[in-house]
């Protein structure tokens, strides 16, 4: 935490280099990093014309060098941000062995002119999230006119504050062993800290203590919030996701029954709360009569806005048949949950899973 803090610290005190790297596997803080520079850099209403935020992979060196060399307008300063940043990776860009690597180089030479003599108005930003080569040349010349910060996970006493802090903007506050607990299951990175600590606030509602059965409930709980991905990538017809989730569910060692069990119990439960709120339910009301987390039942009443009862009633159907056609040895699993996803993101059912026999 304290490379974060010192790197803060002087900014507030007005020191800014004309270039930085930002890199390491903690994004949240890399992430937040860049938005103390905007806000302190950047005048109200100036952003618009003195940030640019690009990618790295999708732009080239003569484009940032050319971005980086505008004078701010109405303003002291101006940002460049170049997110996934490859020109400090080990690998194709290093310069050596092959023609096409020192071809890629020599497009690089111009961001090391640039670098060897920065424009003293700009503040030059480049973030990665792989470990650098710093023996690359593009390292050593930006260390020398800028800083290079390398963003690691935290350790346990900073983590422990920093979920202090987080969940106590909400009024809330974790029990001593529920710190313990959730770092368990949810790692290090303060990124997927900050969305289980979201998750946790919602799920609490109006008590203030965080309990490890909280944790239990809510965050080792993957498999259903998974499933709740899926769902939602489906009614957002973003196949790609919704078949991610599915290949995380068996990563993780669901057994395709229980996987098929479980999105057919949310469809089925989102076909009730659809029913019951056309019927005058509340959302309060909803789970006492469903006899569910109320968690559980404003996210389900958020999924029925996205589907009309005849999508509802066939998609249970078709998870009926692939139960059938897997348990019987027809199909896999996989390739038919698959395919179904692939017909439910267009907004296509069937009563037949496709390659049934």
């Amino acid at each position: 935490m304290k490379y974060f803090v010192d790197l803060l610290s002087s900014l507030k005190q007005g020191v800014v280099f004309p270039a930085y790297l930002f890199y390491g596997e903690e994004v949240y803080l890399r992430e937040q990093a860049v938005a103390r520079f905007r806000e302190l850099l950047l005048p109200a209403g100036m952003a618009e014309w003195n940030l640019d935020l690009v990618d790295g992979e999708e732009i080239t060196p003569r484009e940032i060098v050319f971005r980086a060399e505008m004078l701010p307008f109405l303003s002291q300063k101006r940002l460049v941000v170049v997110k996934n940043a490859p020109f400090f990776k080990t690998g194709r860009r290093s310069g050596e062995g092959t023609a096409e690597e020192t071809k890629v180089s020599g497009k690089e030479a111009v961001l090391l002119d640039y670098l060897a003599n920065p424009l003293p108005s700009t503040c030059l930003i480049f973030t990665a999230d792989e470990t650098v080569d710093k023996r690359k040349k593009i390292f050593r010349v930006l260390k020398e006119v800028g800083q290079a910060i390398e963003f690691t996970f935290l350790r346990r006493p900073d983590l422990a504050r920093w979920l202090a802090k987080r969940a106590g903007r909400d009024g809330k506050r974790f029990a001593p062993e529920a710190v313990d607990a959730l770092l368990a299951v949810a790692g290090s990175s303060l990124q997927a800290l900050a969305g289980e600590v979201e998750k946790l606030v919602n799920y609490t509602g109006n008590r203030e203590l965080i309990t490890v059965e909280d944790i239990r409930q809510v965050v080792a709980c993957r498999a259903e919030e998974n499933i709740f991905a899926v769902v939602d990538a489906i009614a957002g017809r973003q196949c790609r996701a919704a078949l991610n989730g599915i290949r995380e569910l068996l990563a993780a060692g669901e057994p395709p029954q229980r996987i098929l069990s479980m999105v057919g119990r949310q469809f089925r439960l989102i076909l009730l709360v659809r029913e019951l709120s056309q019927e005058g339910y509340q959302d309060k009301d909803l789970a006492g009569q469903l006899k569910l987390h109320p968690y559980a039942a404003r996210k389900a009443l958020g999924q029925s806005r996205n589907f009309d009862r005849p999508f509802l009633e066939q998609v249970l159907e078709e998870l009926l048949n692939i139960d059938t056609f897997v348990k019987t040895g027809r199909q896999e699993f996989y390739p038919a949950m698959e395919m179904l996803l692939l017909k439910l993101c267009a907004g296509v059912t069937s009563s037949r899973p496709s390659g049934a026999g």
